[in-house]
């Protein structure tokens, strides 16, 4: 054989590996998602709703009708809209910001802080949403006697 044939099946070779690569990561991702709806099904109470799920960098944030649930390793950590102290939006300067549409990140405080950086188009949306849900919350806890 002559050395353009072999550099024919090299090239062949490794376009058949990155295709065996390439469906081996999306089968993974697939298999990931489908686990995570899963287990987020065994999560919620009954007659919870789920309003929104932001995918964060390596986790999820879902807000359901009654509180903010983060996907850990672990599993997931649920915090009730009562136990939020503090919901603070910064901007990409680091400033404060109340705009969603402006946040770059969310910290929201409990009794640790969580921050939520503004990776996906539900970022917005789940602000937004949490910001509504925590002052029902605040509301409902003042007026009780």
């Amino acid at each position: 054989m002559e050395i353009w044939q072999y550099l024919l099946a090299a090239a062949a070779g490794a376009g058949v590996l990155a295709l065996a690569v390439r469906s081996a990561v999306i089968k993974r991702r697939l298999r990931l998602e489908r686990d995570f709806t899963r287990t987020l099904e065994t999560v919620l109470q009954p007659r919870e709703t789920v309003k929104v799920v932001c995918p964060n960098r390596h986790d999820h944030w879902i807000l359901t009708s009654r509180r903010l649930l983060l996907e850990t390793k672990d599993g997931f950590l649920a915090i009730p809209f009562s136990k939020i102290k503090s919901l603070q939006g910064q901007d990409s300067g680091g400033k404060t910001t109340a705009s969603p549409g402006k946040m770059a990140r969310l910290v929201v405080k409990t009794d640790q802080s969580h921050i939520l950086e503004n990776r996906a188009p539900e970022f917005a949306s789940l602000v937004r949403q949490l910001k509504q849900y925590r002052n029902k919350s605040r509301r409902k806890g003042k007026n009780k006697p």
